[in-house]
């Protein structure tokens, strides 16, 4: 569903021409962009399909069960915990929003209890990207 992009173009010759990398597009089609989620390109026609038809994207149905919050909850922590199996170190991006800082602090207080960790003992690294001053950059 997109998590990591598919960019395609099409050249002068008619064909099409797919890279998990723009720059291994640049200067071969005239133009290219990403290869949108959920869709499958039928080479015989030259059209896009969705193939994948999630409720959420029909505005017009409304979902019917009240939000359950422990199930949010443990669903979004089993996903960080599951994410901590590495092969290295550790970090996490603050962004300073409150998503990143969601994730660090489910990851600090279980990475001793991962599965495959490269160190369960270590402590988790933190970094953070952004111009002197900015509000996102002291919050992160």
């Amino acid at each position: 569903m997109g998590i990591c992009p598919l960019y395609w173009g099409k050249r002068a010759d008619g064909s099409y021409w797919f890279a998990s990398e723009m720059k291994a597009l640049e200067g071969v089609v005239e133009n290219y962009e990403i290869f949108p989620p959920g869709h499958v390109f039928r080479s015989s026609t030259g059209t896009l399909e969705r193939w994948y038809q999630p409720l959420w994207m029909d505005m017009n149905s409304t979902p019917t069960n009240p939000a359950d919050l422990t199930l949010i909850r443990e669903t979004f922590v089993n996903s960080v915990v599951k994410r901590l199996m590495s092969d290295v170190p550790l970090g996490v991006l603050l962004s300073g929003g409150l998503d990143s800082s969601l994730v660090a602090s489910v990851a600090t207080r279980h990475l001793k209890e991962a599965n495959n960790a490269f160190d369960t003992n270590a402590k988790l690294h933190t970094f953070s990207i952004g111009l002197e001053g900015a509000p996102d950059l002291m919050a992160a």
